[in-house]
């Protein structure tokens, strides 16, 4: 992932999600990893709680917070998407960075219902992934990676953009925007009351 073109959509995607969170709103992370959207979030003044079921990365993630000094605006919880250990409406908003398209399309929108309960009426939810650009292999795929010197296999989905749109208009709320990108796309929902 180091091409111009994925250099560029990172950029593009840390400038809308910074300009996406005010300073001082309550942020979840969803699926955070070592850090890198958490730690954008923190430094723009949000209070970031971020989530991850690997401890692995939550350790990593707390050294990085400990060596820059982050600890104080962001918290470190491990638990999966499907039950937030959290009450109802706590978030001004809540993050899936490149979580989505891992999520089975079975479940997505039981996922999707738990981060909606978790953020409050006018929140909103901000989306970046890989998304449907007509890939070889089709639109649901296991990968294969390696990590540590062993395989594994991720499963991937590639939502098309109006795809997405209906699922979070059932789900969480209105699309505020849908940006294609040229790997990524980034889509902003704001979450109303019926949810």
């Amino acid at each position: 992932f180091s091409g111009s073109e994925y250099i560029e959509g990172y950029e593009t995607v840390a400038k809308v999600l910074t300009s996406t969170t005010k300073p001082g709103e309550s942020v979840i992370d969803i699926g955070c990893g070592v850090g890198k959207w958490s730690s954008l979030l923190s430094q723009a003044g949000a209070l970031v709680t971020s989530i991850d079921y690997l401890p692995s990365v939550l350790q990593q993630f707390a050294q990085t917070c400990k060596r820059h000094q982050l600890r104080l605006k962001i918290s470190l919880v491990m638990s999966d998407g499907f039950c937030l250990p959290f009450r109802s409406k706590v978030f001004d908003g809540a993050t899936l960075n490149w979580v989505l398209s891992h999520i089975p399309v079975s479940r997505n929108e039981q996922f999707l219902n738990e981060v909606g309960r978790v953020v409050r009426d006018g929140g909103w939810l901000f989306i970046s992934d890989s998304y449907w650009r007509g890939q070889e292999g089709g639109k649901e795929q296991i990968h294969i990676r390696e990590l540590e010197g062993s395989e594994y296999e991720v499963y991937k989905y590639y939502y098309g953009p109006s795809e997405l749109e209906a699922l979070l208009k059932k789900t969480f709320g209105d699309v505020q925007l849908m940006r294609p990108l040229h790997y990524e796309l980034i889509c902003i929902a704001e979450k109303h009351g019926k949810f």
